[in-house]
């Protein structure tokens, strides 16, 4: 029998392969072969889905869903329809003094010309606020409120309809407005400055009485000199007195 290096070589190698197939793994590697973990790797309560809390979302009367289990009441009843006609409709009664007609034009229309937004005069000055009293002053400022509003509605109707004029007569217009509405806070600062210089004078002056109550009649100015005035005046007064006469005297008897 004649042996050669192949017949060597594959009697050892085929030897191991063939034990490896067959023979039992290693303890050490028991716990790698074993089932899948099936125990979660934190030890935290697992959190469950949080729920949607509004019961109208997905509702569409579109694509009618959402109903879910509701239960719709449907009746027999007739759907209204429109009127085309407009000699059909119902004629709306308006008020013709109502409020609301300040913020349009004087001919009631919906907007006005540039020709007309551009019949505005000047902004008020300072030196003939002053002269103005609190009503007058508070009626002006409304009248400047209703002028924005006005010019404010023109704008958004100019975007909406497109192409038309009258933007540059409006902010020249607006500025203006804005010009009186300043100095009327300016005005009104002052008048506030000069009223709690006053007050603080008020309360260290000693002839002035801060809490007299002007409804019972209490006076709020009590000067010094009419209160030294009349001292003085009852000291005269007694001083003028006449003698006394012989027979009020009373007799003295030795």
């Amino acid at each position: 029998m004649h042996c050669t290096c192949k017949t060597l070589l594959s009697s050892v190698f085929a030897a191991p392969l063939a034990r490896s197939t067959t023979a039992i793994p290693p303890t050490f590697l028991a716990p790698a072969l074993a089932l899948n973990q099936t125990t979660s790797f934190s030890t935290s309560t697992r959190q469950h889905v949080r729920k949607d809390g509004n019961p109208a979302r997905g509702v569409s009367a579109l694509r009618r869903t959402g109903l879910k289990k509701q239960i719709l009441s449907i009746t027999a009843a007739e759907l209204p329809k429109p009127v085309l006609d407009p000699s059909r409709r119902s004629q709306v009664e308006v008020d013709e003094d109502h409020g609301l007609w300040g913020f349009f034009p004087s001919d009631r229309k919906s907007m006005a010309t540039p020709e007309e937004i551009v019949q505005h005069g000047r902004s008020w000055d300072m030196r003939e606020l002053r002269h103005k009293d609190w009503d007058d002053l508070h009626r002006l400022w409304w009248v400047c409120v209703k002028e924005k509003n006005r010019l404010l509605t023109y704008k958004l109707e100019r975007e909406r309809v497109k192409n038309l004029f009258g933007q540059y007569e409006s902010d020249k217009r607006e500025e203006e407005i804005k010009k009186t509405m300043k100095r009327i806070k300016q005005v009104l600062t002052e008048r506030w400055y000069t009223w709690e210089n006053a007050r603080q004078d008020a309360m260290q002056d000693e002839e002035i009485n801060m809490y007299a109550d002007l409804d019972a009649g209490e006076p709020a100015y009590l000067p010094k000199e009419e209160a030294q005035g009349e001292g003085i005046s009852d000291a005269l007064s007694q001083t003028n007195l006449p003698p006394p006469s012989e027979a009020s005297r009373p007799e003295v008897r030795a």
